[in-house]
């Protein structure tokens, strides 16, 4: 989408010439910010673009006027609206003319278009107006989130938020209110060129965003994603180990990505997990505030060396061509595989997998492997557990079935009970290759006496199975079969 500015001209020639002079100024100071890997703003305590937090104020607090969208009871405040909406004006120059090659390490051009740089946006002002159900989620350091919907889409909004502690410590320091929202504003702008810079599957969407063009534009800036999960630690823990091979191969393919990026090695220099989202179950990065672009420079090799004192690891790297080999790298795997790979991957793993898990895990914490060599022992792993292979069946009585099968049967909301790593809160629902291994899962738990397959299948194209603690008489369900255990405490009757 191209956005269109329009300029006032002036009857005075010299007046003109002082004007093009003054933004040239700025617009070459502003440039220089962004060529220094987009680290003016390091301090900031992290958001997610789907919509996490890393604190969350309480419920009440989202009654409170943020001025939202259109912004009327903060810009009443504002002494010199004028000045405040040039500054933002010309920050949007700078997005239309003057993006620094450096977010587009080896580009042959200087500069990038907006409209090539911001391609695929679905919504602008007008659309980002149209929002419905808008609803306050959190707040971090410097912005607001809301959910909405849009179109039948859920949708995650960003917007500054004026009674933040960005806002409110800036102001703190005799700082005016016009310049402290104008920095904050600059921080959305930031993360919008960047999320929009990083094309992958495994990277927060940008929907669309609003920034103000003209004197007439309402005195808001905002930017829609897609809305996402927030990713802790308990969540994490409670996922079947399917879900958590998903998540330790998303973490992968992000490293991979980022190592190998079209804008050069990006390091996460505040690895966390608050920095991600999940979308339909899919690992996204989502926060982009703290990423810096290229390996640091060096002189020798001793200038490489990548410590981590939280875990009293050093690795030495080589200084090549005046730059730290891998440092970026290595620094986001050690720290992913910390936050994720490590305890995520072991526990509950397939018998015949575990040396190859054996393996990922000595690659993230020792760094013995390099990001692609990982992801390549990843996707192994993860074809392997799809096939089936990990089951060692080497004979034909291994497929062989014994359960009793009742086509087009189920028994919704009988005989359901919680079991551990269940995929369904309100029962005991589990993946499994075929009928074969349900069976085997049943006969490993007193419980079961039966279970349930539909047609639905998991992201790696496994069966859900639905155990059952009983067995009564089925409803009909073409989309279902039931299979019921041939033990002697099987109180089934013949159906």
């Amino acid at each position: 989408m191209v956005l269109r500015r329009g300029m006032k001209h002036s009857s005075l020639v010299g007046t003109w010439h002082y004007c093009v002079a003054f933004v040239t100024l700025v617009l070459m100071a502003n440039v220089l910010i962004l060529h220094r890997k987009f680290s003016s703003y390091e301090n900031e305590n992290f958001i997610g673009a789907g919509g996490t937090s890393r604190h969350f104020r309480p419920d009440n607090y989202g009654e409170r006027n943020h001025g939202f969208l259109h912004f009327q009871l903060f810009k009443s405040n504002l002494e010199n609206y004028s000045v405040f909406e040039s500054r933002l004006r010309k920050l949007m120059e700078i997005m239309d003319n003057t993006l620094d090659n450096s977010v587009s390490h080896g580009s042959t051009e200087r500069f990038l278009s907006v409209d090539r740089y911001f391609r695929g946006q679905h919504l602008d002002c007008d659309g980002i107006e149209n929002i419905t159900n808008k609803t306050y989620i959190a707040s971090g350091w410097t912005k607001a989130v809301y959910k909405g919907i849009y179109k039948e889409m859920p949708v995650a909004l960003k917007t500054v938020d004026p009674q933040g502690q960005d806002v409110s410590t800036c102001m703190e320091k005799s700082s005016s209110s016009i310049e402290c929202y104008a920095n904050a504003a600059k921080k959305i702008v930031k993360e919008v060129v960047i999320l929009q810079a990083l094309n992958s599957e495994n990277v927060l969407k940008v929907l669309g965003f609003c920034l103000p063009r003209s004197a007439d534009d309402s005195l808001w800036v905002a930017m829609v994603t897609e809305l996402g999960e927030s990713v802790d630690l308990i969540k994490l823990l409670q996922m079947s180990w399917e879900d958590r091979l998903r998540v330790s191969h998303d973490i992968t393919k992000i490293a991979y990505y980022l190592s190998t990026s079209p804008y050069g090695s990006i390091s996460m220099n505040d690895f966390r997990r608050q920095q991600f989202v999940l979308v339909d179950g899919r690992l996204k990065l989502s926060d982009v505030d703290d990423v810096g672009f290229e390996d640091p420079v060096c002189v020798q090799d001793p200038d490489c060396e990548l410590h981590f004192s939280s875990s009293n690891f050093t690795q030495k790297l080589k200084c090549l061509n005046g730059r730290c080999s891998e440092f970026n790298e290595k620094k986001n795997l050690f720290n992913a595989g910390r936050h994720f790979t490590t305890f995520l991957l072991p526990h509950g793993a397939p018998l015949l997998l575990q040396p190859m898990i054996d393996r990922v895990i000595d690659g993230y914490s020792n760094l013995t492997m390099n990001s692609k060599e990982l992801l390549s022992l990843m996707d192994k792993i993860v074809n392997l557990y799809k096939s089936g292979w990990y089951l060692n069946r080497t004979k034909p009585d291994d497929y062989q079935t014994e359960y009793k099968k009742v086509e087009k049967s189920d028994l919704p909301g009988q005989y359901d009970y919680r079991c551990r790593f269940s995929l369904s809160g309100s029962g005991c629902t589990v993946s499994v290759f075929d009928q074969k291994e349900a069976e085997e899962v049943c006969d490993l738990d007193p419980e079961c006496k039966g279970f349930v397959i539909s047609s639905q299948k998991s992201w790696t194209g496994r069966i859900f199975v639905h155990l059952k603690s009983g067995i009564g008489e089925p409803s009909y369900d073409p989309s279902t079969t039931l299979f019921i255990r041939p033990s002697r405490d099987t109180f089934a009757r013949d159906v």
